[in-house]
Parts: structure tokens; sequence; C-alpha cells
């Protein structure tokens, strides 16, 4: 009885998952040789997370999406400069956010002052921290609160302590070095801290 010679998979289907189940250097180096598709996977493992801080920066949908596709047009036509010395996603993060600077400064240029006073007096919340930060409300006034920081102090915060990336990630995608980049952090801290004192104040919490 002879056995029947199985061919491996092949066409659309059998390319997508192979792409899928890619690893990441793996597809920066087959877009880097052209492989538009390679670059597709690579796009919609880290357009969600793209958007979503470009959003929470600009707090405008219109902007943060004009933002991420000149990002991913940008980031394509230049993958050949990309050298692999940080993630995929800091270098893209990094352009996405120089194109937002773009389109905020042609909207509404915004002049920050990083003077050191800011922030200094960190307010004392008492022992109602912890009911208050399970609270819808209590969200609701950090969103606030973050949407009230200078761009700067606010990139630093959601990078950092909302998106999770580590201080030197943080620092390359906003282009300066790590010491600078935790004095920002610090102050925008210490801003949205401070900015929340009302809500303890007035005790938001249920």
């Amino acid at each position: 009885m002879s056995t029947a010679t199985r061919r491996a998979p092949h066409g659309p289907a059998a390319r997508a998952g192979n792409l899928a189940a890619a690893g990441e250097d793996e597809l920066v180096r087959r877009a880097q040789d052209g492989d538009s598709a390679a670059f597709g996977e690579l796009a919609g493992r880290h357009s969600s997370l793209l958007r979503r801080v470009l959003f929470r920066i600009a707090k405008d949908c219109e902007q943060a999406w004009d933002a991420m596709q000149e990002a991913l047009l940008r980031a394509w036509n230049n993958i050949g400069r990309f050298e692999r010395r940080s993630k995929f996603s800091t270098w893209l993060t990094r352009i996405g956010i120089n194109e937002l600077y773009s389109e905020l400064r042609r909207a509404r240029p915004e002049t920050v002052a990083l003077d050191d006073s800011v922030g200094e007096r960190v307010p004392d919340w008492g022992a109602r921290t912890d009911r208050a930060v399970e609270s819808q409300e209590f969200l609701a006034a950090i969103e606030r609160g973050l949407e009230q920081l200078p761009v700067h102090y606010r990139e630093a915060v959601i990078l950092r302590d909302v998106e999770g990336f580590s201080t030197r990630e943080a620092a390359a995608i906003v282009g300066v070095g790590e010491r600078s980049f935790k004095s920002r952090l610090h102050r925008g801290r210490m801003s949205l801290r401070s900015g929340l004192d009302q809500f303890f104040e007035e005790g938001y919490v249920r």
C-alpha cells in the first residue's frame, strides 16, 4: 500500500497562519526584506497600543487616528532603518508620538514649563485610599487629571504608569535621557496626585 506524499500547506490562508505564528524578530526581518504582509502583521499586533497611547495624550480621536496612520506609513517606509536596538513597539510608539506632536503643534501650540515647583506638594489622602481606588469616580478623576497635565508630563505618566513601559523604553520613545524622563515622570505624578486632592476632600467614595 503506497503512502501519499503530504505537501506543505500553501496559499493565502497558510501564509497568514505562518505570519501569525512568527516571532517579532522574524517579522521585522521579513518586513525589512520588503514583505508588506509581515509588516501588516506587526502593525496589527501593535496598533491598539499605539492608538490607545496617542488618544490618551491627545484626548482627540481624530488627531490620534491621523497620527497613528501617519506613523504606520512612516514606519513602513523606514523599516530598513530600524536597528533592533529596542523593541518594535518602542520604535513605533516613538514615531507615533512624534507625528502626534506635529498634529498638536498645528492645532494648538503648547508651551510646557519644566520648573521644579510643579507637584512639590504631596497631599495626604488619609485612610480612604483603598476604597477610593476601587470606585468609578476615582478612575474618572484620574482621566480628568491626566487631561489637565501639560502634554510632556501626561505622556510620561501614560507610558510608564498606564501602559507599563519600562523607564528605559519610555525615555527612548519620547527621545530623552532616562534622568530627564524620570524628572518629567515625577513632576507628572505629583501634579496628578495634587490634582486629585479635591476628590478626597469632597469624599467621592461609594
